[in-house]
């Protein structure tokens, strides 16, 4: 029996999967095993909306609804598959030996690895970040977020404390644009439902170290971002580098202090903890796992690397290629062709493989409400309501990727209805 361990739930990962699962459906002395902490993906193209809910908290009903629209099981996306799912915690990986310890000692042999551990918050060892600012990578972090501003905004009703709520975002990126626009276009229906009226009740303040937001975009489409956060309320300060972060304040590299109710870190990511101590990889100055053009990692050619604990380095550019979940998929792809080729060629190192031919030149990032801008490369660009219905049929033509038809347009038709409460 081959046995095929895939690390991780995530774009990469599950795209992966599926396609081994096809390519291999005939070929019943294989097995695929997809090894993750949770038991579904969390969507994460819509995690910022779960931040910027309002109204209502964990014990609430619709806290239930809610996380069913962002957190897809394991269950529903593999169903009619052969893929065996493992949620566990995986404490080590042996290369040589080929195979991988979870939890309770439990050991997986593998002949394949795909690893696709994806990545997790990175505050740059800016001190106090880790322990005081708001991290934004999970669901949970999403709705501890949302409950800190229903917190404050009670205190506020109860005339505990007076206006305006202050949000700090260090890292103007784009989760970090999504997120604050939406906060900022959602706080006014908090304010409403607590009954202030009073204007100037949140002041938020998005951070960019850079010189500039989004270096890679051009400048219209910047033009167009800066533009829309502005007519949110969003101040946004760039070339503003924060070197500490305390329980209500950010200082800057300029010596400025701003006081922050809130402080959310969204300054970038890096690969977890595991990835680093998988001994046998080459990894770059960011810990991440550098892979060949077949995705294979050094001197393995059975163990493969996908998504955004991994870094490919594009051959044009000679830099890695960016962590954006259609580019983890894409990966996948690749990974899930190569294995099935080595597979049906009797595992052969000789036997010739597909290059991946990275691209990564489109992109959609929602400003708030109903408005996104998009980038569909060559020039061409969508904004407004237009790029929102854009990026729900992004959205849509994923579920539909992964999911039957049935289960993939209650899902979206359910997000629709769930996060337009947020508009």
């Amino acid at each position: 029996m081959t046995s095929i361990v895939i690390l991780g739930g995530g774009f990469g990962g599950i795209r992966a999967a599926l396609d081994l699962d096809w390519k291999l459906r005939r070929r019943r002395d294989v097995k695929i095993i997809l090894i993750d902490r949770a038991n579904g993906q969390t969507f994460y193209p819509a995690l910022y909306e779960v931040a910027s809910i309002f109204g209502i908290d964990h014990q609430h009903p619709y806290h239930t609804k809610l996380k069913g629209t962002i957190c897809i099981p394991y269950a529903e996306i593999f169903a009619g598959t052969k893929i065996q799912t493992v949620q566990a915690e995986v404490i080590a990986v042996n290369l040589e030996d080929r195979h991988l310890t979870t939890t309770g000692f439990n050991l997986y042999p593998f002949d394949y690895l795909v690893i696709a551990l994806g990545s997790v918050p990175s505050t740059f060892g800016v001190p106090g970040a880790e322990g005081y600012a708001y991290k934004f990578k999970t669901i949970e972090d999403g709705l501890a977020l949302a409950d800190k501003i229903e917190e404050l905004f009670t205190s506020i009703e109860k005339n505990e404390r007076a206006v305006p709520v202050k949000i700090i975002v260090g890292g103007a990126g784009f989760t970090g644009i999504e997120l604050t626009a939406e906060l900022s276009n959602c706080i006014g229906h908090v304010a409403h439902r607590h009954k202030i009226s009073r204007r100037g009740y949140t002041a938020i303040t998005l951070i960019e170290a850079g010189p500039e937001m989004l270096p890679m975009i051009d400048d219209r489409e910047r033009s167009l971002i800066k533009v829309r956060l502005a007519k949110l309320g969003v101040n946004v300060l760039a070339g503003s580098p924060i070197v500490k972060v305390g329980p209500n304040f950010v200082k800057l590299k300029d010596g400025r202090q701003l006081e922050g109710d809130i402080v959310i870190w969204s300054g970038g990511v890096q690969a977890p903890e595991l990835a680093k101590k998988i001994n046998g990889l080459e990894r770059d100055e960011k810990d991440r796992i550098m892979v060949d053009d077949w995705l294979r990692v050094k001197n393995h050619h059975e163990i493969f690397g996908v998504g955004d604990a991994t870094a490919f380095l594009d051959p044009k550019t000679q830099k890695p290629v960016p962590q954006l979940a259609y580019v983890a998929g894409e990966q996948g792809k690749v990974a899930a062709e190569n294995i099935a080729r080595l597979i049906s060629g009797g595992g052969k190192a000789t036997i010739p493989l597909g290059k991946y031919q990275p691209f990564y030149d489109t992109w959609v990032t929602p400003v708030g409400g109903k408005y996104a801008v998009a980038h569909l490369g060559r020039g061409i660009t969508v904004s407004g309501f237009w790029g929102y219905l854009l990026r729900q049929l992004i959205n849509l033509r994923y579920f539909l990727s992964i999911l039957s038809l049935p289960q993939a347009l209650h899902l979206f038709f359910s997000n629709i209805k769930v996060f337009s409460e947020n508009d």
